[in-house]
């Protein structure tokens, strides 16, 4: 029996849309003697594994979406920070009528004066968090159960000194500003001497983390997972492993095409140089099939109406017809006949 046996070096939807491959004539005897082939042959095992199919798209490296940061205070900035500087917890962002204001960690945003005789609340609670953890109080003389009492206002009057602030204990809304971590700056509004008021946007600012945004067609947003591993190939070519860490909610159409927006967090982003913004490509996974056989793309024989593998058995061979599933990472998973794990199958010597 004549066969043509296919190296595939893509997608199989690929191959039998362009016809494209490189074959070779093997001759396999009836009786199921060994064969004679035109080329050199190795033997692989059949393997059972995973196997995952991936698609690339294009990315940017940088930091992330820019957020405005908010004034509440009245005044003259004062001191204004650059682009590019890192903002840390306990740090000053800008100064209104040089009075810093200050960054602090939490996830409620600040909306009101915290002082003595406040309602209890998750803001007090951040506040009382951030003091502990900037050494302003410790366990033995303030709990941070977000009720304000007389050692959150010895606490605050610490931190006001250690500022240059009055120490009247009151944190009025505005001198703090809570976020999830540290930020850094990206855009700076009113510069020095410039007048800010309540509403004002004095700066905008990004994650610290380097990350890569990805435009994503709309249509393929079933890919993008939270949590999803990724791999991210710099202009240098260097490849760094990375994960889906934000999806967006939210589509929007540019030049007849519907995108959503996809952050993905670098494993190890001190590796990825330090250019604000750069090109990059993502290859994201599509589909997984998991604990299934799989042998090399090449080792498959084109017969009418599908494939068989050559198996070796006690040194003869003979052709096994075989079904066909993912092919992916040069690899393709197949079932059949006496078809298992260890089975040896027939590919070209490459």
């Amino acid at each position: 029996m004549r066969a043509t046996r296919i190296v595939i070096y893509g997608l199989l939807a690929l191959v039998a849309a362009t016809g494209i491959g490189l074959a070779y004539a093997n001759n396999s005897s009836r009786d199921g003697q060994a064969s004679a082939s035109t080329i050199p042959t190795s033997l692989v095992p059949v393997t059972r594994r995973d196997l995952t199919d991936s698609i690339t798209v294009d990315g940017a490296l940088g930091y992330g979406p820019s957020t405005p940061f908010t004034n509440h205070l009245q005044g003259t900035v004062t001191s204004a920070p650059s682009p590019g500087d890192v903002i840390d917890r306990g740090q000053p962002i800008y100064r209104i009528d040089n009075k810093p204001v200050i960054l602090m960690f939490g996830n409620i945003p600040a909306y009101r004066d915290l002082r003595l005789g406040v309602s209890d609340g998750p803001d007090v609670k951040e506040l009382e968090e951030n003091l502990l953890a900037l050494g302003y109080a410790n366990s033995s003389n303030l709990k941070a159960n977000g009720h304000v009492d007389s050692y959150d206002v010895a606490a605050i009057k610490r931190w006001e000194k250690a500022l240059g602030l009055d120490q009247d204990g009151v944190v009025p809304f505005g001198r703090v500003i809570f976020v999830p971590g540290s930020v850094r700056i990206d855009k700076v509004n009113v510069a020095d001497g410039g007048q800010a008021g309540p509403g004002t946007p004095v700066v905008e600012v990004t994650s610290n983390q380097r990350i890569v945004t990805i435009d994503l067609d709309a249509r393929r947003q079933d890919i993008a997972v939270v949590g999803a591993a990724v791999q991210v190939t710099l202009a240098s070519g260097r490849t760094i492993s990375g994960t889906i860490s934000e999806v967006g909610k939210v589509a929007t159409t540019a030049n007849n095409q519907t995108t959503i927006k996809v952050y993905v967090t670098l494993d190890d982003s001190t590796s990825s140089g330090n250019v604000d913004h750069a090109p990059v490509k993502v290859a994201v996974a599509s589909q997984t099939h998991k604990g299934v056989l799989a042998v090399p793309i090449n080792a498959l024989l084109a017969i009418p109406g599908g494939y068989t593998v050559e198996v070796s058995t006690n040194g003869r061979r003979h052709q096994v017809p075989v079904k066909t599933g993912l092919f992916a990472q040069g690899m393709v998973e197949i079932t059949g006949d006496g078809i298992g794990e260890g089975t040896l199958v027939v590919v070209p010597v490459e």
